[in-house]
Order: C-alpha cells, then sequence, then structure tokens
C-alpha cells in the first residue's frame, strides 16, 4: 500500500475544509455550535427528569412544565484534546488495522471459521442492517434490564 491513500483522504479533507470555509450560512458546522449544545442539554435535561416527565405525561400537553435552569455548556480545554486525542487514536488504529497483515491462518482455524459463519450472516442487504440493529438493541435493552 503505497501513498495514494492517504492523498487521496488529505485531497478529500481540503476539498470539506473549502466547502465550509466558503459556504454562506455555515449550516455544515452546526454541530460545532455552542447553541446546539445547550439546546441538546436542555432536552437531555427535560428528557431525563422523571417528575417533569411524569407531569407531562399525566396532566395533559396543555400545561407545560415548569423551567428550570438549563447546565451550563461550554467547551473545555481538557474536552478539546480529549476529543483531538480520540481522533488520534481512532485513526491511529484505524491505519494499523489497514495496514497490519496478520498470520495466514489454516481454512479448519476457529478464528477462520467464525468469521466465514458471520459473513454468510451478513450479507449487506437492507434487511440485515435491520436484523443487526434489532439484535444489538435487543443485547442494549437485555443489559439495561439486568442491571435494576
Amino acid at each position: 500500500m503505497g501513498t495514494w491513500p492517504y492523498l487521496a483522504a488529505g485531497w478529500v479533507l481540503l476539498i470539506a475544509l473549502y466547502a465550509l470555509v466558503t459556504s454562506r450560512n455555515l449550516i455544515h458546522a452546526i454541530g460545532c455550535l455552542p447553541a446546539v449544545a445547550a439546546a441538546l442539554a436542555h432536552g437531555a435535561e427535560v428528557f431525563t427528569d422523571p417528575a417533569r416527565y411524569a407531569d407531562a405525561v399525566l396532566i395533559g400537553p396543555g400545561t407545560p412544565p415548569e423551567a428550570e435552569a438549563t447546565p451550563t455548556t461550554w467547551w473545555t480545554a481538557p474536552g478539546v484534546l480529549l476529543g483531538l486525542l480520540s481522533a488520534l487514536l481512532a485513526t491511529a488504529l484505524a491505519t494499523a488495522a489497514v495496514l497490519h497483515r496478520g498470520p495466514a491462518l489454516s481454512t479448519d482455524h476457529p478464528v477462520v471459521r467464525t468469521v466465514r459463519a458471520l459473513r454468510r450472516l451478513h450479507s449487506g442487504h437492507l434487511g440485515d442492517y435491520l436484523a443487526w440493529l434489532t439484535v444489538g438493541l435487543a443485547a442494549l435493552c437485555l443489559a439495561l434490564v439486568t442491571q435494576t
């Protein structure tokens, strides 16, 4: 594997940055705005407060729940550094996974048989994606139920 994939990735990154900088309303960068983080924090607070949620369900939509102070959200240096570190680590792991050539295993090896069976279960059709999503959600629900 040569340098072409890296050059192509860099070129796509430069095109994306150019499109972001030259866009008129910066709608592409909406996820980076602190106001979006504040709105998401407020929504999460309202959703996770059991008393306010029960009032909204039992009393009805005609009586809005009382508003409480929304937690302040802002970028912090540790948050930015952890985000950059996470992105760097993910890039390093992905690069290592792409460039690493493991030992050649025989076709009778248990790992090879397991991977072959998993590939047969997932053919790439939409139904497979939905089935695996359902299996994952069921496993998540089972894990949550067993915690309580």
